[in-house]
């Protein structure tokens, strides 16, 4: 934005929307206004056009039956030399001077207008002659007959040219109309487009800024330039920003504080109580040793809690390097790891995996499978199933017209389903769900979150999968690097 566009925009929202409704409607009311005065003038000449047009040929067809009154009243007067008769001949003389005056004052009568002007002179000396000479020179009415249906036919025809014109003019006006019309409508649109760029610019701002507060990226210094309630929710929104980085800073600080300080009692701990089960200061009451037993298992489960808060540490401060990962090698391991139990609840272990690589981070992977075994392990029943699959699922197409796969891993056990109203809050830190747990250690609770929370910083996702009913499955899928078929164990 240049700086008289960042000068024009008041810093007040609401300012500025008052001063966008005004200006976008400015031109509207212009447009109804003109429209208002250009109908008006119209509406008049209309008026006046029709006005005149009746009067001139009212005037015309009176002057024609003027004429013919006048004659037949010089006529009788001829014959009967009723004094009467002639002076109604004067006065129907006299109406017509007046009719014809008045007519031309509204056309242009031309050389018909004179010629009757001329021959009134004539039939006003005809009511001084004799009977005798009436009957003679009476002809004149003919000829007097003639030029006034002439100037009917003239006064008709100029009455049609204007209303011609006035169709013309309306024409004109309508275009004029349409024209002011779309001028006045494109300054509208054009001003309505320039104040939602001014209030959408920095709306779209803030919604950045809130997308990076979510997504956990650092707050651009670039400010946001709009009216002064925005430009102030801008900066705290900065504020927040950086507000919640320090906190989560303080966070995981304090993880890593409390992880390393519960190592050093925690190692003492259990070295105590492996020197009281081995019986190295002496001998223990069977009671004495279940007590050690229970030190030992417990230090076992504290050690893992810790481990677990370190993992959770390393996975939202780590940063994460994806290249193909075999999966085969980190499953043995974890199986390895939890063998005593599987031995333990003579677990069935079943594993089709298939000879591809996803693209994962192998700590952050060999961390998810870790979980997701130790709980089926856990949570399965005293000789079920342990089953281990993967598959390979085709996703949207990428930029380059290529075809998307994922790499999807299914670890199920038997036991009880979870309910429907813990599937929701099971992958949330430290809420465990209403199931009991058959392992020898109780869960922590944060064991799945840690593994989601690994998954999708490798791309990826982990849910608790709906389509297998008779198996309690969950589902990590990654995206893949290969496709070339399946291998069976």
């Amino acid at each position: 934005m240049s700086n008289a566009a960042r000068g024009f925009v008041p810093r007040s929202l609401l300012r500025l929307v008052l001063v966008a409704f005004t200006l976008v409607l400015l031109p509207l009311i212009l447009l109804v206004i003109q429209n208002g005065r250009s109908l008006d003038r119209v509406i008049l000449l209309a008026q006046d056009g029709i006005e005149s047009a009746v009067v001139d040929t009212r005037r015309a067809s009176d002057m024609n039956d003027l004429a013919l009154e006048m004659e037949r009243a010089i006529r009788r007067y001829a014959v009967l030399e009723n004094p009467e008769l002639r002076q109604s001949y004067l006065r129907l003389l006299e109406r017509y001077r007046l009719e014809l005056e008045q007519l031309l004052l509204g056309i242009d009568g031309g050389t018909l207008g004179v010629s009757l002007q001329h021959q009134l002179v004539y039939l006003v000396d005809l009511a001084q002659a004799s009977n005798e000479q009436i009957r003679e020179r009476v002809v004149i009415f003919n000829s007097f007959s003639s030029t006034t249906l002439a100037l009917d036919r003239l006064t008709r025809a100029q009455i049609d040219g204007r209303i011609q014109q006035v169709r013309e003019h309306v024409i004109v006006v309508r275009q004029q109309l349409w024209m002011l019309s779309a001028a006045l409508g494109g300054a509208s649109l054009l001003l309505a487009l320039l104040f939602t760029y001014l209030i959408i610019r920095p709306v779209r701002q803030l919604e950045k800024r809130i997308l990076n507060l979510g997504a956990g990226v650092y707050p651009e210094e670039k400010p946001i330039r709009g009216p002064a309630e925005l430009v102030e929710l801008g900066d705290k929104l900065h504020w927040l920003h950086l507000r919640l980085r320090e906190l989560e800073a303080q966070k995981l600080q304090f993880l890593r504080h409390l992880s390393h300080e519960l190592k050093t009692p925690l190692a003492s701990l259990r070295e105590g109580a492996d020197l009281l089960l081995e019986q190295i200061t002496g001998p223990l009451t069977a009671d004495q040793e279940e007590i050690c037993e229970l030190l030992v298992h417990n230090s076992f489960r504290l050690q893992e809690l810790i481990e677990q808060l370190l993992d959770y540490n390393r996975i939202q401060q780590v940063q994460v390097y994806e290249e193909p990962v075999p999966v085969l090698p980190l499953l043995e391991q974890s199986l390895a790891a939890h063998r005593l139990t599987i031995d333990n609840k003579a677990l069935q272990v079943s594993i089709a995996l298939i000879d591809a690589c996803p693209l994962a981070d192998s700590h952050r992977l060999k961390l998810v499978l870790d979980n997701l075994i130790s709980n089926a392990v856990n949570y399965a029943d005293v000789g079920g199933v342990l089953q281990i699959k993967a598959h390979i699922t085709v996703g949207k197409l990428a930029a380059d017209k290529s075809t998307i796969t994922d790499y999807v891993l299914s670890v199920a056990n038997t036991g009880q389903a979870i309910p429907e109203q813990d599937r929701d809050r099971i992958f949330e830190p430290f809420v465990q769900g209403s199931q009991v747990r058959k392992g020898v250690l109780k869960g922590s609770g944060i064991g799945l979150s840690i593994a989601r929370e690994a998954a999708e910083s490798m791309g990826g996702k982990l849910v608790l999968s709906t389509t297998v009913t008779e198996l309690v499955c969950f589902e990590l899928s990654l995206p893949n690097n290969n496709d070339k078929g399946i291998k069976h164990e």
